[in-house]
């Protein structure tokens, strides 16, 4: 999954090197599922794009104990709850904005 702007810092400069061999290691598989990487999946159907996972949302810990190859499909449910509180506070960020409350 692509990092988005806002986050691309938090990532070290070498991400992409670190992320590749963490797939590899994986054997180009979902770590989870099983699913392999540009192959069509195996529940959803769709071409698989294999990602890596920080196991503690924290993607400034690059210890290869702390990152996980996952299909997105793996990825986005094990990140489910992340999602839903980002979710809600952008939801809440922006109703305070819409009525002129200055959020700090």
């Amino acid at each position: 999954m692509p990092i988005s702007k806002e986050k691309r810092a938090l990532y070290p400069i070498d991400w992409k090197e670190i992320s590749q061999r963490i797939r590899e290691q994986a054997g180009n598989k979902c770590e989870l599922c099983g699913a392999e990487n540009h192959q069509p999946h195996p529940i959803t159907g769709s071409m698989v794009v294999l990602t890596v996972m920080h196991l503690d949302h924290n993607p400034q810990n690059n210890d290869p104990e702390n990152l996980k190859a996952a299909c997105q499909r793996c990825h986005l449910n094990y990140d489910k709850e992340q999602h839903i509180n980002n979710s809600r506070i952008t939801r809440e960020n922006k109703r305070r904005n819409d009525e002129g409350i200055i959020s700090g």
